[in-house]
């Protein structure tokens, strides 16, 4: 983001132009995943790593010899095809009780997590994914100040073949063989001595898996068909909402500090790290919260037979405080930005927005994979899907709708539709049963 401002100048564009190549970017990242979760499903996580990865790297040197914005549009388009694999097949994982992270310079490590331990399984998991696109401005500020904006391509060139290697040389597959199809692990085994009741059900997934060697359109759209459950489009829209006001406040933050308050690139994206701060708390304080509240649930129903409803996490009363106090410190930053007030005043308002809008993102999308734990990654492909268009639309217009209405009304906005939208929240909470009814018959 902090390079934006450069690279408008650079390539002899504006402003709109820039946008639209995070648009583009975004807008992939919501669609590739449908295909990337299908061939995961198929052939197992690793090799579509190591194929999507290998997309990422060329793409992204690519970019950094690109001459104009349409090359440059072209192949951040084709970068996101590779790069959009990793949140929905690595959140897949997590639901099925293998979680890998990729953290931080390819550090890769596995463990196996019990559903009331989920909600924190995945906002660690998270987490890496918020760094990226809320820590990388440091990197990327600093990269532009001292080697202009290209470097940052090559940086993320070096990044992604780290990563391959890293994939290549460590990854294990996390894909369970059919029964009777290959020596089971340990692991595996006392899975399996625990779960009898999913033995049938491993028998049928392993004739159909023969009758699947094509890859056809249905089972490329495959995972759309998850929408048909009403509890699934609703909170994927909730989510999408919160990443629409998330990335108009990432696109127009790096114009503001830059025009507004005279910084240069590596101090605005320093200025990112209260965003990171809040993000990655918010993401494991909603985690353990979530589960906090699942766990208690798990507790009542001891001995009984009636199962613990994946809506229990939303019950807890933090989610829906959460909202409310987004609300107001979205308002406090259009009102900060509008007066030309302190731009620290600014950092301690995005902090907070970090914080509270996050905490609903994490919750919400456990629920989801609570819903649909054997089918995790298409669930999440259905929701990131939502999420990424939201986002792309957000990144888009971020500028325009600044100019006219001023940061103060379009912050208030956002905040407000983010209230309105989680409503459909409430809408599960009264449904939920009724919808869980509904999963069973279907066989889910």
């Amino acid at each position: 983001y902090p390079a934006m401002v450069d690279m408008q100048v650079k390539l002899h564009t504006t402003d709109t132009a820039i946008n639209a190549s995070l648009c583009v970017f975004i807008f992939v990242t919501a669609f590739f995943p449908l295909l990337w979760t299908t061939l995961a499903e198929r052939y197992g996580s690793r090799p579509i790593y190591l194929i999507s990865i290998l997309i990422c790297l060329v793409a992204n040197i690519c970019c950094a010899i690109s001459v104009n914005i349409a090359m440059f549009i072209a192949f951040q388009a084709i970068s996101a095809i590779g790069s959009s694999s990793i949140a929905t097949i690595g959140g897949g994982i997590i639901a099925k009780r293998y979680a890998h992270y990729c953290i931080l310079f390819y550090l890769i490590s596995s463990n196996i997590f019990e559903p009331h331990q989920r909600g924190r399984a995945f906002s660690y998991y998270n987490s890496g994914v918020l760094i990226g696109p809320s820590f990388s401005p440091i990197i990327g500020g600093y990269l532009n100040q001292g080697f202009g904006w290209r470097s940052i391509f090559w940086f993320l060139s070096i990044v992604a073949l780290c990563i391959w290697f890293g994939i290549l040389l460590i990854l294990p597959e996390t894909k369970r063989p059919p029964s009777g199809e290959s020596k089971k692990t340990n692991v595996q085994e006392e899975y399996m001595s625990t779960q009898e009741e999913e033995s049938s059900s491993s028998k049928v997934t392993a004739n159909s898996n023969q009758e699947k060697k094509k890859l056809n359109l249905n089972g490329l759209l495959g995972p759309l068909r998850f929408f048909r459950f009403l509890n699934v489009p609703l909170g994927a829209v909730f989510i999408g909402i919160l990443f629409f006001t998330w990335y108009i406040i990432n696109v127009n933050f790096a114009r503001i500090y830059t025009y507004q308050y005279g910084l240069d690139s590596g101090t605005v994206g320093l200025c990112y790290l209260p965003l990171v701060f809040g993000s990655v708390l918010g993401g494991i304080t909603g985690g353990k919260c979530s589960d906090a509240t699942y766990k208690k649930q798990m507790e009542k129903v001891k001995n009984k037979d009636d199962g613990i409803p994946a809506e229990v996490r939303l019950r807890n009363p933090i989610y829906f405080a959460s909202i409310i106090v987004s609300l107001f410190s979205l308002i406090a930053y259009g009102v900060c930005i509008q007066m030309n007030v302190h731009y620290a005043a600014g950092l301690v308002c995005i902090f907070f927005i970090g914080f509270f809008l996050v905490i609903p993102n994490v919750t919400t999308t456990t629920y989801l994979m609570d819903c649909f734990s054997r089918q995790s990654s298409a669930v999440l492909a259905c929701s990131n899907l939502i999420r990424y268009v939201m986002g792309g639309i957000g990144s888009l217009v971020a500028s325009d709708i600044q100019k006219v209405f001023g940061p103060a009304i379009l912050y208030a906005v956002c905040g407000g539709i983010v209230v309105l939208v989680s409503g459909n929240i409430i809408i599960i909470l009264i449904n939920g049963k009724k919808w869980g009814i509904q999963r069973k018959e279907a066989g889910i």
